[in-house]
């Protein structure tokens, strides 16, 4: 009987981590409350700091620091460090932008967290977390990105920066 509940055991194991995915590299968040994955991901150092980019066949997020090396970066008020979201109407939010002071007294704000630059690969590659809260230019919409993760996204160049 006890081998039994082992084999029942091991089934429902098996059977409810089936959805589970492994994903290496990967960028995903939740964005506005909702799983967020990017198809395609790649990074790049440009202007001194670091550009990570993730996107779907329509959706585009972009990471950009001041600097590239480890480290914390935050977003929103005066800072060079800047989180842009680029959804599939072509319309961009960005933590550059203020919102509306009708809609929001709540600035931009954010972080792009640097963890790793594995450099022992060929091409070198960059694990970190990300959130932000962002605004469109004319500060009327909002986009929440939280929890968010990139890992392992190579560091292969070629990407250029999202225009606000």
């Amino acid at each position: 009987m006890r081998n039994f509940y082992t084999i029942i055991l091991v089934m429902f194991t098996v059977l409810s981590c089936s959805d589970v995915k492994f994903n290496s590299p990967a960028m995903q968040a939740n964005k506005n409350g909702e799983l967020w994955r990017a198809q395609f991901y790649a990074s790049d150092i440009d202007f001194g700091g670091f550009v990570i980019e993730g996107g779907n066949n329509l959706e585009v997020v972009q990471l950009f620091t001041t600097n590239d090396v480890r480290g914390t970066f935050e977003l929103g008020g005066d800072s060079q460090n800047v989180a842009i979201y680029r959804d599939a109407n072509g319309v961009v939010y960005s933590t550059a932008n203020a919102p509306d002071p009708s809609l929001s007294i709540y600035p931009t704000d954010g972080q792009i967290v640097v963890e790793d630059i594995i450099d022992n690969v060929e091409p070198k590659t960059l694990i970190g977390t990300f959130w932000f809260n962002a605004y469109t230019a004319d500060g009327l919409s909002y986009i929440n990105f939280n929890e968010g993760v990139f890992y392992k996204v190579p560091l292969i160049g070629g990407l250029e920066l999202i225009q606000n």
